[in-house]
């Protein structure tokens, strides 16, 4: 059995240092840390550093819902401020009625924030309120990434950079602070973003050939003209400044800047998928002219679904050298559906076939009929009776042609 009392004193220190991740010393001011809350004190909370000594951060750094919502085990993100007695004091960000030019020139050197008022604004840049003699000044390049008005920032509070002290003139800059948190927003992208992702993003920019889209943390990517929809509708994209999902189709890192393609259509059910029960074969649909070509035009038939009238399929009563001597766009017509290929995801139209349809009826037929148009999509035939006498029952498609058959035989039979 081991004596733990006669264990040597010297062996325990090898295994504590063994187990600690790196040794106290190697922090400096400045250093960004991930600390664990192990006791939430009246002043201070506790944290450990994965240190042979704990660090403790005063309350005042958390706002009171922050406070609140604190406890045991949770991580902090925080920077050493400096080394005591009994441990390392770290820091959020240097409040102002803590600051002294001593410690802006201590905040300079090891890049922790200070927190500060913009009061006002001149020719140059910002004003902001420090305690003491010290003056304050964000240049208007370090304020954020895009110039915007003067009156979006004054009176409000925020944290800066101390680039530089120059005796009581303070320079500061806040979006030194804004890119470190880009990076880190980009870097926790990359690391969970994926193809096939839905992500709910920011409308950021329109191009020809697409818009871009902010996925955070400064990353942008692209939606095809051709991924916006599935019609080729003339209705404009969604304005900058709106939400949309969208689904990730590539995502390239090779390089400086990642490259990322997404899809707004295919965010949401595909039309193609019950094409064929909505779409039939030699039905007659209403459509909008969306896009005229040199070899047709491309009909919108409702649910998403986008046809092709080619131009040969326009008449065959004469012949047109371009879709616009017959159509235009927007334009509501009647087209006579030809194929449906969900796989390819085609449809097929005719204007043509419309006119075969009629051509087809006898003009004494068509004098006893009439175009039923009540009847839905389909062009049905409906007999009129003469005056005085009872209608005729409708004639099937067998019935025409054995009277067209009958007339034939009659006028072969009176040359005879």
């Amino acid at each position: 059995m081991t004596d733990h009392g006669t264990e040597d004193p010297g062996e325990f220190e090898r295994l504590l240092a063994e187990n600690l991740p790196k040794s106290f010393s190697r922090y400096s001011p400045g250093d960004m840390v991930k600390a664990r809350i192990v006791e939430l004190g009246k002043t201070a909370l506790l944290l450990d550093v994965g240190q042979r000594a704990e660090g403790s951060i005063g309350l005042e750094e958390f706002s009171p819902e922050e406070l609140l919502s604190l406890n045991l085990g949770d991580i902090i993100e925080c920077r050493v401020l400096k080394f005591v007695a009994g441990g390392v004091v770290l820091s959020r960000a240097l409040k102002a009625r803590n600051l002294d030019l001593e410690s802006l020139v201590q905040a300079s050197r090891s890049g922790i924030p200070v927190e500060g008022n913009v009061s006002g604004s001149n020719k140059g840049g910002f004003t902001v309120d420090l305690p003491g003699s010290a003056r304050g000044f964000v240049p208007f390049s370090q304020m954020d990434f895009a110039r915007l008005p003067p009156e979006t920032y004054i009176g409000q509070r925020f944290r800066f950079r101390v680039l530089e002290v120059r005796g009581r003139d303070v320079i500061l800059s806040r979006t030194a602070l804004l890119k470190e948190e880009q990076a880190a927003d980009r870097e926790r992208l990359m690391a969970e973003i994926a193809e096939g992702q839905l992500r709910l993003v920011r409308v950021v920019k329109h191009e020809t050939f697409g818009i871009f889209v902010d996925l955070g943390g400064g990353v942008n990517a692209l939606v095809p003209q051709s991924e916006l929809s599935w019609t080729r509708s003339s209705e404009p994209p969604p304005a900058p400044g709106t939400e949309i999902t969208v689904k990730i189709l590539r995502v390239e890192t090779t390089g400086e800047r990642p490259r990322i393609s997404a899809s707004l259509r295919q965010a949401g059910d595909s039309p193609w998928t019950d094409v064929s029960d909505r779409l039939m074969v030699g039905s007659t649909v209403r459509g909008k002219v969306t896009r005229l070509t040199t070899y047709g035009a491309f009909v919108d038939v409702g649910g998403g679904i986008e046809g092709l009238l080619h131009i040969s399929e326009f008449t065959g009563k004469k012949h047109l050298r371009s879709a616009g001597e017959l159509l235009k766009i927007n334009q509501e017509i009647d087209v006579s559906v030809l194929t449906v290929d969900p796989a390819s995801r085609r449809v097929s139209l005719s204007l043509k076939a419309l006119e075969a349809k009629e051509e087809e009826v006898d003009p004494e037929v068509r004098a006893r009929f009439v175009v039923d148009r009540d009847a839905g999509t389909q062009r049905r035939w409906t007999p009129t009776a003469p005056q005085n006498q009872p209608a005729v029952p409708a004639v099937t498609a067998l019935g025409e042609a054995l009277l067209r058959a009958q007339k034939r035989k009659s006028a072969s039979d009176e040359k005879k």
